[in-house]
């Protein structure tokens, strides 16, 4: 059973962080919600409470100094410098071994000839895990560059799908790991905690030497420059790369949630 209540339906209350139902007679901890205007919607069935409320967006600080960060298909999902002070934060190092292990389940069950549904049910709760993750390594991004009072920075990864090189082996993790979601969920994040976001040219990101500006050698996760010498892993120069190139203009910088909006997506976070 599913119980819906909307709008002044629900006459609901808020004291000292708790949402009160009177037709229910209701009492419901919100201490772990952000600040909220109003609530709009709330969905009760046997274990849940589903609460959708309006929270209003911190204005977008002016900030000097910006992280980058560069998604990836194979090993850490995601790679953060800061070049003002030289800190590297990696996440999901996890993810690529998920997406094998689920990968590989389906084939075999494939391969033994089971229905159609048993495949849906692990890919389900491959996507719920997968979504899990997006969300925690997108809060810690944007946390720590709220700490740090920077921006974030990240790649146009529109079309990484056709355009990215992999191997068989790499294959099922890059189209099962979702960019545009986790991108979608810094954006969102960051909105709430008014850090700025913008988009960068990925052309060369993992080529160029963040040192010198010129083009080096990559081979595999290993990067070096002939020019001056640097040496470093080749996601974290990427990552470097990107917070030091600037914004691309209107038209292609756009944030994802503003490009949806106009398109008239409903599902956009607001």
């Amino acid at each position: 059973m599913l119980l819906s209540l909307y709008g002044r339906d629900a006459r609901v209350s808020v004291d000292h962080r708790e949402l009160y139902i009177p037709c229910l007679k209701l009492r419901l901890d919100i201490s772990h919600l952000p600040l909220f205007e109003k609530v709009n919607h709330i969905e009760l069935d046997k274990e849940y409470a589903h609460v959708m409320v309006t929270v209003n967006e911190l204005p977008i600080c002016e900030v000097e100094q910006w992280v980058g960060i560069d998604l990836n298909s194979t090993g850490h999902v995601a790679v953060v410098a800061n070049p003002s002070t030289g800190k590297v934060q990696k996440y999901g190092k996890e993810v690529p071994h998920i997406h094998k292990k689920y990968s590989k389940m389906r084939n075999n069950l494939n391969n033994e000839g089971y229905p159609k549904v048993a495949k849906e049910k692990i890919r389900n709760k491959e996507n719920r895990i997968s979504k899990d993750l997006n969300h925690k390594i997108s809060r810690e991004i944007v946390n720590n560059a709220a700490q740090q009072g920077c921006g974030i920075k990240m790649e146009r990864l529109s079309d990484i799908r056709t355009t990215a090189r992999t191997s068989k082996s790499t294959r099922a993790s890059l189209h099962s790991w979702s960019f545009y979601q986790i991108q979608m969920m810094i954006e969102h994040k960051a909105k709430l905690r008014g850090v700025p976001v913008a988009y960068v040219d990925p052309a060369y990101t993992s080529q160029q030497c963040s040192r010198c500006g010129r083009i080096g050698n990559r081979n595999g996760k290993d990067f070096s420059c002939p020019h001056c010498g640097h040496v470093d892993h080749a996601d974290v120069n990427a990552s470097f790369n990107i917070a030091l190139r600037p914004p691309l203009g209107e038209g292609n910088g756009r944030l994802h949630a503003d490009r949806d909006a106009c398109k008239g997506r409903i599902d956009t976070p607001q």
